[in-house]
C-alpha cells in the first residue's frame, strides 16, 4: 500500500505540473506547446459542406421554389384563360353557323351554306365541321365527297343528335387522334325550321387545343428565360450574402480553435451590433468565466485530493477487521455520505475477561463531523488505556465533559458504549441518546429492545449517565446501528426501517457477525436502489458463541 509520504509526494508533484518524463511545463502551455494545439486544429475533421455552400443553396433553392411556383400558376392562368376564349369564339362561331344553317335549309338555299362552311374551314384551330338532318346524313361538311353519306353513329354523335338546347351548344371533349396529347372540344347544336320549329338538322364542330399549347409553350418559354436571369442573379448574389454573413463566424470558429488550445486570454473582436456581435460578446464572457472555473477546478482538485486522504485516514481510525475471541464475535462497518463523516465505532481488550464496543453519530456529515468524530475517539481510547477497571458510565461521562466545552452550538453527538464480561456472561451499557439496545434472543427466536435514557454528548458538562446490565447467552446477538441504516429511503422516498432491519436479524441468526454484517449491507444497498444516501451508515453487531 502507499504510505502517507508517497501520497503527499504524488500530489506535490501532480500540482506542480510535472509531466512523466520530469518536465515541467510553464503556465498556459499544454504539454506540446502552442504549435502542436495549432498542428491538432489543422489535422482535426475538415469541413466539406460549409455554411457558405449551404446558405448559398438555401437562397437558391427558395428561389428556384418561387420561380417554379410563379411558372405554374401563369401556365394554369393562361391555359384557363385561353380555354374559355376559344370556348366563346367557338360558341360564336356554331352560334353564326347554326342561324346560316336554318335560313339555308328553311328556304332551301345550300349556296349560302357551303359558303358558311368554306369560310369556317378556313380558321385553322377548327379541325371539322358536320351538318347531317335528323336521320344521320351529312349535308355540308369541309370534304364534298362525303354530303350524303351517312354520320359514324359514335357516342359524340349519338349525345349531338340528342342534344336538344338551342340556348348554348353542347361542349365534349375527346383526345385528338391526330397530334399525340391534343384534345378536340366538340361543339353541338339542333337547327330549327324558322317556322314549325321543328328539328331539321344538327351541328357539329370540332376545335383543336392546338393553339392553347401553342400559347402555353410560348409562355413557358419566355418564363423561363427570366427564370434562368433570376437565378443567375440569385446564386451570385447568395454567395456574396454569404460571404458576408460567414464572416464573423470564421471569426468565432477560429477564435473558438484558439480556446480550445488552452488559451482562455483569447478575446473575439467582432465589432457589430446583430446577433453575431452578441455572440461574440458572449463567447468572451464565457472564457472568463471558462477561466475562472478552471482555476476553482483546480482547487477543487486539490481538496478532493485532501478529502480523499482524509478518508482513508478516517477509515483507518475504525477496526475493520473481523473480531473472534473466546466466545464473542464482533464486526462493525460505516461508509459516509459525504466523503467523511461523524459515524464512529470502535472495539477495544479492555482486560482478559472484558471486551468493550462503542458506536457514535455526531449531528451533520462532511469535514466538520469528522473532525468532532477524531475527538471522540481520541478521548475514548485515552479512557480506556488509562483505566482498566472503569465502567460504562464513567467512559461516556468523561467523552462528554472533555468535548462539552469544545463543541459548536449547533453540534452534538449520540453514543452507545457497552462492555461484555466473559466470566460472567453479562452486558453492561449506557445510552448517550443513541437509542434502545437491540439484542436477538436465540432462547426466543426473536429481538428485544431496552431503552436507556440518556443526554446526548456535547451539550453540558457534569451529566450522570445511567448503566444497566443484560445477560447475553450463547447465540444471542446484539445490533447497534445509526439513523444513516434505519433511515435509508429508496426512489419512492420510502424508509427502510427498524422492523425491516430486525427481520433481516432473525432470519439471520445461524450466521457468524461478519457475515450479518454483509448481509443488512446488501439489503440496505438493494433497498436504496439508485436513491443518493442523505446520512452517513454505521453499524456494530456482537454475537456470543460460547
Amino acid at each position: 500500500m502507499m504510505g502517507a509520504g508517497d501520497r503527499k509526494k504524488k500530489t506535490v508533484e501532480t500540482r506542480s505540473g510535472k509531466d512523466k518524463d520530469g518536465t515541467v511545463a510553464k503556465k498556459g502551455e499544454g504539454k506540446g506547446g502552442a504549435g502542436k494545439g495549432a498542428a491538432a486544429r489543422v489535422e482535426g475533421p475538415k469541413v466539406r459542406f460549409g455554411l457558405r455552400m449551404k446558405f448559398s443553396l438555401a437562397i437558391i433553392t427558395l428561389v428556384s421554389v418561387v420561380i417554379a411556383i410563379m411558372t405554374l400558376y401563369f401556365i394554369r392562368t393562361e391555359s384557363a384563360l385561353l380555354k374559355s376564349e376559344i370556348i366563346k369564339f367557338a360558341e360564336r362561331e356554331i352560334e353564326h353557323l347554326t342561324n346560316t344553317a336554318q335560313e339555308s335549309i328553311s328556304a332551301k338555299d345550300e349556296l349560302a351554306l357551303i359558303a358558311a362552311v368554306r369560310n369556317v374551314q378556313k380558321i385553322t384551330s377548327i379541325r371539322y365541321v358536320f351538318i347531317f338532318d335528323p336521320n344521320g346524313r351529312i349535308i355540308q361538311n369541309f370534304d364534298p365527297e362525303k354530303n350524303g353519306s351517312e354520320m359514324e353513329d359514335d357516342e359524340i354523335t349519338r349525345k349531338a343528335r340528342e342534344y336538344a338546347e338551342t340556348e348554348r351548344p353542347l361542349m365534349l371533349d375527346f383526345p385528338d387522334p391526330v397530334e399525340r396529347g391534343g384534345i378536340i372540344y366538340d361543339f353541338s347544336r339542333p337547327v330549327l325550321h324558322t317556322l314549325f320549329k321543328n328539328r331539321i338538322a344538327t351541328v357539329r364542330m370540332g376545335f383543336s387545343d392546338r393553339i392553347i399549347r401553342d400559347q402555353i409553350a410560348e409562355v413557358t418559354m419566355n418564363i423561363m428565360v427570366i427564370a434562368v436571369f433570376f437565378l443567375a442573379v440569385a446564386i451570385l448574389g447568395s454567395f456574396i450574402l454569404a460571404s458576408v454573413t460567414i464572416k464573423p463566424i470564421k471569426k468565432l470558429s477560429e477564435g473558438a480553435a484558439i480556446i480550445s488550445t488552452g488559451d482562455l486570454e483569447h478575446k473575439i473582436d467582432i465589432n457589430r451590433s446583430d446577433e453575431l456581435g452578441l455572440l461574440a460578446n458572449d463567447f468572451n464572457i464565457m472564457t472568463e468565466k471558462l477561466k475562472k472555473a478552471k482555476d476553482k477546478e483546480i482547487e477543487s482538485r486539490i481538496m478532493e485530493e485532501q478529502l480523499e486522504l482524509a478518508k482513508e485516514i478516517q477509515e483507518g481510525l475504525n477496526p475493520m477487521g473481523f473480531y473472534e475471541k473466546r466466545g464473542i464475535q464482533i464486526k462493525g462497518f460505516t461508509k459516509a455520505a459525504k466523503g467523511v463523516g461523524g459515524d464512529y465505532f470502535d472495539y477495544i481488550d479492555i482486560s482478559d475477561t472484558r471486551v468493550g464496543a462503542l458506536i457514535s453519530d455526531v449531528s451533520g456529515k462532511g469535514v466538520p463531523a469528522s473532525l468532532v468524530m477524531v475527538m471522540i475517539r481520541t478521548v475514548f481510547t485515552n479512557s480506556v488505556k488509562t483505566n482498566k477497571r472503569v465502567d460504562c458510565a464513567t467512559i461516556v461521562r468523561s467523552i462528554n465533559d472533555a468535548l462539552s466545552a469544545d463543541f459548536a452550538v449547533d453540534k452534538f453527538a449520540t453514543l452507545f458504549f457497552m462492555i461484555y464480561n466473559r466470566e460472567t456472561g453479562e452486558l453492561s451499557f449506557s445510552n448517550a441518546g443513541h437509542g434502545p439496545l437491540f439484542c436477538y434472543r436465540a432462547s426466543l427466536g426473536r429481538c428485544t429492545a431496552t431503552n436507556l435514557e440518556g443526554m446526548p454528548i456535547g451539550i453540558t458538562e457534569d451529566v450522570e449517565y445511567l448503566h444497566a446490565k443484560v445477560r447475553l447467552d450463547p447465540g444471542d446477538i446484539v445490533v447497534l446501528y445509526t439513523d444513516g441504516v434505519s433511515e435509508m429511503r429508496n426512489e419512492k422516498r420510502e424508509e427502510y426501517g427498524s422492523p425491516r432491519l430486525q427481520q433481516l436479524i432473525i432470519n439471520s441468526h445461524q450466521l457468524n457477525a461478519q457475515e450479518i454484517v454483509e448481509r443488512i449491507i446488501d439489503d440496505v444497498s438493494t433497498f436504496q436502489g439508485a436513491a443518493p444516501p442523505h446520512d452517513d451508515m454505521t453499524m456494530l453487531v456482537m454475537k456470543r458463541v460460547s
